[in-house]
């Protein structure tokens, strides 16, 4: 899966930006887009983890200030989600009750 992170600064790179976020997620590719507003460029960043784990951890970034900016993280609902949820169905927020 992945999300878009804002908030960058202009002089950032794709590799400061794996190596800032691995500490909370499993990075697997980052995108930089600069086009628009050079100085305050967008990321794809590609993960392998769960979508619980990304929600509650880019839940707990979001607003951060990094390097004088806050960052913000936007998770697209229209992907496709190749391990939604964790491996564990004892885990309440796994199931999906309707009814």
């Amino acid at each position: 899966m992945y999300f878009i992170l804002g908030g960058l600064q202009a002089d950032t790179s794709p590799e400061r930006i794996a190596d800032g976020l691995r500490p909370y997620f499993t990075v697997t590719d980052v995108v930089l887009y600069r086009e628009g507003d050079a100085d305050h460029p967008m990321a794809k960043v590609s993960v392998s983890d769960s979508y619980m784990h990304v929600w509650e951890t880019a839940n707990r970034l979001r607003g951060v200030f990094h390097r004088g900016r806050a960052l913000s993280f936007y998770i697209p609902a229209h992907q496709h989600f190749d391990h939604l949820f964790d491996d564990d169905p004892s885990d309440p927020r796994e199931a999906i009750h309707i009814g």
